[in-house]
Order: structure tokens, then C-alpha cells, then sequence
């Protein structure tokens, strides 16, 4: 279990209104992940995370290609 104070979880609902609807699931999961095992998730260690993880989400989104 990851605990966030309410400062952090309100930074990490923030970033989430920035991916897209329906890959906030996978968002969540992989900021979970890159949290996981850290000893002390300090307010920017938690803001960080959650930017790139949306970075990284959102561009991929924007690079699928399809296939006709």
C-alpha cells in the first residue's frame, strides 16, 4: 500500500486530468509502480513522478499508428 498525504494525492488527481479518460487506469498503475519501494515520497518526489508518467503516457497515445 502506497500512502500519500492529501497534498500529494491532489497533485496526482491533476496530473490525471491530463491523460486521457480511458488510460487513467494505466496511469495510475504506473505511477503506483514507480512509487512502490521508495522510502520517503517527499511532495516533489510525488509531483515528478506523476509528470513524467504522464508525459510518457500521453505521447505514447499520440504515437499509435493504424494500419489500414
Amino acid at each position: 500500500m502506497i500512502r500519500l498525504t492529501d497534498a500529494q494525492l491532489h497533485e496526482l488527481m491533476q496530473a490525471a486530468q491530463t491523460v486521457p479518460y480511458d488510460l487513467r487506469s494505466a496511469f495510475l498503475e504506473q505511477v503506483a509502480a514507480e512509487l512502490r519501494g521508495r522510502g520517503n515520497l517527499g511532495d516533489g518526489l510525488v509531483h515528478r513522478i506523476a509528470y513524467e508518467v504522464t508525459r510518457s503516457i500521453t505521447w505514447n497515445a499520440g504515437r499509435v499508428v493504424v494500419e489500414m
